[in-house]
C-alpha cells in the first residue's frame, strides 16, 4: 500500500462516514507494509484534515516513514483535537483504544 496525499481525502471521508453510521469514534486500522510518499507539507495537510474527523485512530502496520515524520503527524493531529498512534501489535493498539476483549 502506498500513502499518497491526493488519495487520502476520499479515504478519510469513507472512514468518517462509516464511523458516523456506526456511532463509533475509535478506529483500529491493521494495514500491510506501507510506503509513505509524503513531504513534510503533505504530512501537515493530512494531519490537519484527519484531525477534523475527531476520531481516535490506532494503526498497526509496518511503514517506511521516519520516526520524526510519524511524531510530526501525531503532533499535528493532537494539536487539533484528534488522536492517532502507530503500534507494532494489534494488542497494544486495542489496549490504547480501550477495546474490550471479545469472548
Amino acid at each position: 500500500y502506498e500513502v499518497v496525499l491526493s488519495e487520502q481525502p476520499a479515504m478519510l471521508m469513507e472512514v468518517s462516514t462509516f464511523c458516523n453510521e456506526a456511532g463509533c469514534r475509535k478506529v483500529l486500522i491493521i494495514g500491510p507494509k506501507t510506503k509513505v510518499s509524503l513531504t513534510v507539507a503533505d504530512i501537515y495537510a493530512l494531519g490537519a484534515e484527519a484531525a477534523n474527523l475527531r476520531l481516535q485512530v490506532a494503526l498497526v502496520e509496518s511503514h517506511d516513514a521516519s520516526k520524526e515524520d510519524v511524531s510530526f503527524l501525531e503532533t499535528v493531529i493532537w494539536n487539533r483535537g484528534g488522536s492517532i498512534r502507530f503500534f507494532d501489535t494489534e494488542q497494544e493498539a486495542k489496549d490504547w483504544l480501550a477495546i474490550p476483549e471479545m469472548a
